[in-house]
């Protein structure tokens, strides 16, 4: 049994209390309530891998408290044993349907007891860890591997999420379209190792110059995107600017001995007296990146765009 289990015991009797404490001593870290309200305080500030809960409390009952749990607190978190001296069939079925995992009534067998909670302690930690991993799978999923940012799947996804709110809300938002200049020129004068520092680097201090709510997204090789929720051309605007300064005045350190530098070049589209879906507000700001790189890199081009992909 892996150390760092917490068990809370919620109990009305101070002996009853005192008896599994002792029986379960070794198996984690023991908290105890002898209320309902106490016990509901406790789940709300902390976390416990499993849960013995008398049904008989003086303020409400068990079910009462196991029920708030499935309902507000921790569902699946915690493994819920009801431990009780109401033996009968109808109180157990009601209690696993409320979702504990296991039901012990007294007096009970200490050594059972001890084991069931071991038993129900690992599948609690197991399954807590695979809900991490899982989280954690579903994350990597949605990133780019190098840069952190979201993948040109999960960027879409999440901005075609925002243009339905903003078609919904009548607000507007904002596509820009960034573009390394002369990105080549590094991998082959200093390496790939060094273009992708470069990479990490620029989108590293995007994310800091970016609002929470902004959306960021590697599009292509060196090329990104971002979504502006609910933003217009002015706000939209100043946001390119201070991002193409940004990158301007970024020192990328490569080999702990040289300083990179790098330009980009955006190209940025907004809606205008219409809602616009992703693929035009895409192809109006690519129009615009082409333009801002054909007019010598470094800097923006930005304006409205209507349903029939024209710059207004």
């Amino acid at each position: 049994m892996k150390h760092g289990a917490d068990i809370l015991i919620v109990e009305d009797s101070a002996s009853d209390i005192q008896i599994l404490a002792e029986l379960l001593s070794g198996l984690g870290s023991i908290s105890f309530a002898m209320t309902g309200a106490d016990a509901l305080a406790k789940l709300r500030d902390s976390q416990f891998d499993v849960i013995l809960l008398d049904v008989m409390l003086p303020d409400m009952t068990g079910f009462d408290v196991c029920q708030q749990i499935a309902a507000d607190l921790n569902p699946g978190e915690s493994s819920v044993i009801f431990v009780t001296a109401l033996h009968d069939a109808q109180s157990e079925e009601h209690g696993l349907l409320l979702g504990a995992m296991d039901y012990i009534t007294k007096p009970f067998s200490p050594p059972a007891v001890r084991a069931r909670v071991r038993n129900h302690l690992t599948l609690s930690r197991t399954t807590r860890d695979l809900r991490r991993a899982h989280e954690r799978l579903q994350q990597l999923a949605a990133l780019d591997y190098l840069t952190g940012t979201f993948n040109r799947g999960h960027f879409e996804m999440l901005v075609n999420r925002e243009l339905e709110r903003a078609e919904r809300s009548g607000l507007t938002g904002a596509l820009l379209l960034i573009d390394l200049d002369h990105f080549k020129r590094i991998n082959d004068t200093h390496g790939h190792a060094a273009g992708d520092q470069v990479l990490i680097s620029v989108a590293d201090a995007w994310l800091r110059e970016l609002r929470s709510c902004d959306i960021l997204g590697r599009v292509g090789g060196e090329e990104f995107a971002v979504f502006l929720p609910e933003t217009g051309g002015t706000e939209a605007t100043n946001i390119a600017a201070r991002l193409l300064q940004r990158t301007r005045d970024l020192p990328i350190v490569w080999e702990g001995r040289q300083t990179l530098r790098i330009t980009a070049s955006i190209g940025g589209a907004w809606p205008v007296d219409c809602a616009l879906d992703l693929k035009t507000l895409m192809k109006a700001a690519d129009r615009l990146l082409y333009r801002a790189k054909q007019a010598g890199r470094d800097r923006i081009e930005i304006e409205g765009a209507n349903k029939e992909q024209s710059i207004c």
